[in-house]
């Protein structure tokens, strides 16, 4: 197989996963305050929820008719998640840099392969 013979970059599944995992990357980075921010809400409602449910969270009234919540878990906030968002960007990193590294192996052999080929 000579290199005007070579199949196209699109036929090689590497360049569609490099491709998928660049675009969730930035995407994710582009939006990762917006996440944050959802996330944050999403996990204070489910520690307010866990508190009432094991009886740790009260409500008390003082004598005058205002009532105050004791008990209340340390909530998280956007900058500090319980679960947080920079191992899913870890890992897509990871993702993107293994399969651009592949891709770019896989293109590399089939050139230098097309050169021994005219050469013999």
């Amino acid at each position: 197989m000579n290199a005007s013979s070579k199949p196209p970059i699109t036929d090689s599944p590497w360049l569609w996963f490099s491709l998928f995992t660049a675009v969730g990357l930035a995407a994710l980075l582009a939006t990762g305050g917006k996440f944050g921010k959802r996330q944050a809400s999403i996990e204070n409602k489910y520690q307010a929820r866990t508190a009432i449910a094991s009886g740790s969270l009260e409500i008390k009234a003082d004598g005058d008719g205002e009532k105050r919540a004791v008990g209340t878990p340390n909530y998280s906030t956007p900058d500090n998640p319980v679960i947080p968002i920079w191992p899913l960007e870890i890992l897509l990193a990871v993702m993107f840099t293994g399969s651009l590294t592949m891709l770019l192996r896989e293109r590399f052999r089939r050139l230098n392969n097309g050169q021994d080929n005219r050469m013999s």
